[in-house]
């Protein structure tokens, strides 16, 4: 099994519930995503593109696919067209919010890596 298909820590949340999806709805769902994370100008999309929930039910999403490994070969590397896009939404929700302190560097690495995800972000390799 591809390495970037193995479980994460799914119980942090508590108890897991099951739910029946078909091909069709993983890959909508999957899409709706991807729009979201890379290509949704709103600074305001930012908010669910980093949620560790939404991260995790993608990654869920991804692992039930009947294209898991393919996909988990496509994702598990860098972006730097996708990263480009991120950056400069971030830099644009920071002039919007001239008042909210930006993070450490620390803080803004494991920021960019939600962001990014299920791609890797340039600061993990």
């Amino acid at each position: 099994m591809n390495e970037f298909l193995r479980e994460q820590n799914d119980h942090r949340d508590g108890r897991l519930r099951a739910i029946e999806v078909n091909q069709a709805e993983i890959i909508a769902f999957q899409k709706a995503m991807l729009y979201l994370k890379f290509s949704c100008e709103e600074t305001d999309s930012l908010l669910y593109a980093g949620s560790d929930s939404l991260n995790s039910l993608l990654y869920k999403m991804m692992k039930a696919s009947d294209m898991a490994e393919l996909e988990a070969s496509f994702y598990n590397k860098t972006s730097l067209v996708n990263e480009a896009f991120v950056e400069q939404k971030v830099k644009r929700l920071e002039q919007e919010q001239p008042y909210v302190q930006p993070p450490s560097q620390e803080q803004a690495n494991e920021i960019m890596k939600s962001y990014m995800y299920l791609f890797l972000s340039s600061n993990q390799t």
